[in-house]
């Protein structure tokens, strides 16, 4: 037990907020109708609302922690990742890359254009393949919630975060199951406020802690060197992870079935575009003030012994998981009350990316996967019932990854290469289909087979030290792959364009 600022008033009001989101799911129950209702809401939302819950499943919970992470291992060079999602998504949002044609096409989900452009192997291979590095991704969302409110209120046993595990997917499952994407929606909305309030609350106590901007970059130049500021100068970064990482951000922004999914729901293909320019200023911040408040944590940290010693001095393998820090941090330094909000907030942050993950990956394997091979003879409602119980099977093997997987590098690390398994192969495989009429099946399919090779290093720790190399070979091997294949192996002719 490690004594925060943590007390009964912050527990009240953490639990008057959850019971909120529960109660919004309930009353969403009354607008599900239809699979389309379901999954993308009707096709209905407008811009703001979709820049607002956009934003509320984006800057999840896991995205504050690996951030701070990021900040607290590699100082304050981690803005350049924060810099680079503002360049990407504003490029997408000003050209409408992908995105634009996607919407255009009317689908719910990018393994159903996989379906209509090439065929439907290519479909149910490429809904595989998406499933296994998104479900992979999200593996690790619950345990880092679990491991925030752990570190807030001073209780870091395992037992202690096992169990919060468990509450937090309950809650989440309850009220996704009962209202699919009117819930999300509706609820991503809220807690985008309540969110938005904590990340100011943060960062304002966070930087007071440690005396101010000026003394945050003095201390931790004296202690990580010139590569706390410089990410070029950081032994982890450089210009091949940079590169890596604007690969991983574009294939994000145009392709991530969470993301992609509100610009499916939104009103019309404009829309879609207008949501990523505004949206990028948002995504910017995810980044940058996590990263402040782990970089202050180190700056803390190095001023108690008590914290010091468990972080920094020990053996590694006998150290606190620097993923603990922040927490840890701001339970130290946010006032009992103002807390409780703050935990409140990036609660609202846990609850709208998992409620939009469970959706959207329950929603692929439904409409991508089972359907197909079924031959597409399953009627709304029963593809609503099974999208609830994926929904449900989903979380429960959420849980057992949580408590099982042991995380080898960095969580932001881990969530890149999770992602590489399907960005490497969708990426060529969706330019060419919206953008080269000579992409073929054939190419496409090598091309998505592809991004396995990212598998590697999540489970290898030799591996792990090469993940960089190996992710850009991954997405080389499937540019090159689908160019070649295609021209090798062009597809015959669709009937309607024989006529």
């Amino acid at each position: 037990m490690i004594e925060t600022n943590f007390a009964a008033i912050d527990w009240v009001i953490v639990a008057v907020y959850l019971a909120g989101s529960l109660g919004m799911g309930l009353l969403a129950m009354r607008y599900i109708g239809r699979l389309r209702d379901f999954l993308v809401a009707g096709r209905q939302v407008r811009l703001g609302l979709l820049i607002a819950t956009m934003t509320g499943t984006e800057i999840g919970l896991v995205t504050l922690m690996y951030a701070a992470q990021e900040g607290f291992s590699r100082g304050l060079s981690a803005f350049h990742i924060g810099l680079i999602e503002l360049v990407c998504y504003g490029f997408v949002g000003l050209t409408g890359f992908l995105i634009f044609r996607l919407r255009r096409e009317g689908v719910m989900t990018i393994p159903e254009f996989y379906e209509k452009r090439y065929n439907r192997p290519v479909r149910v291979v490429g809904a595989i393949i998406l499933t296994l590095g998104g479900i992979l991704n999200f593996g690790m969302f619950l345990r880092a919630g679990a491991q925030f409110v752990g570190g807030v209120t001073g209780t870091v046993s395992v037992e202690t975060i096992n169990l919060i595990m468990t509450v937090l997917l309950v809650l989440v499952l309850a009220y996704t199951i009962l209202g699919g994407m009117v819930s999300v929606v509706i609820t991503d909305f809220i807690q985008f406020v309540v969110l938005s309030v904590g990340l100011l609350v943060a960062t304002y106590f966070s930087l007071k802690a440690v005396g101010g901007w000026g003394q945050l970059v003095e201390t931790g130049l004296s202690a990580r060197g010139e590569g706390f500021l410089n990410p070029l100068a950081h032994e982890e970064y450089g210009f091949s992870y940079a590169f890596w990482m604007v690969l991983v951000t574009v294939s994000s922004a145009t392709m991530w079935m969470p993301s992609v999914m509100r610009c499916l729901s939104a009103h019309n293909p404009r829309t879609a575009k207008n949501v990523y320019v505004w949206s990028s200023i948002s995504f910017m911040t995810r980044r940058v003030l996590p990263a402040v408040w782990g970089a202050c944590a180190l700056v803390f940290i190095l001023g108690v012994p008590q914290l010091r010693e468990v972080f920094l001095e020990v053996p590694e393998d006998q150290r606190k998981q620097a993923v603990l820090a922040m927490p840890i941090f701001l339970g130290h330094v946010v006032p009992t009350g103002l807390l409780g909000l703050l935990v409140a907030g990036m609660l609202a942050g846990f609850m709208s990316t998992h409620d939009s993950y469970l959706l959207a990956f329950s929603g692929v394997i439904t409409q991508d996967i089972v359907s197909p091979l079924r031959g597409g003879r399953l009627s709304d409602r029963g593809r609503i019932t099974l999208t609830r119980v994926l929904i449900f099977v989903i979380g429960v093997f959420l849980l057992i990854w949580g408590l099982w997987f042991e995380l080898k590098g960095t969580l932001w690390d881990y969530m890149a290469l999770t992602g590489t398994v399907y960005f490497a192969g969708a990426l060529p495989v969706l330019v060419g289909g919206l953008y080269w009429r000579r992409a073929s099946s054939t190419g496409a399919m090598l091309a998505l087979l592809a991004g396995l090779v990212a598998l590697a290093p999540i489970f290898s720790v030799s591996l792990n030290e090469h993940k960089r190399t190996i992710a850009l070979l991954a997405f080389a091997m499937a540019a090159v792959l689908m160019v070649v294949f295609s021209l090798l192996f062009p597809d015959r002719p669709k009937a309607e364009d024989e006529n």
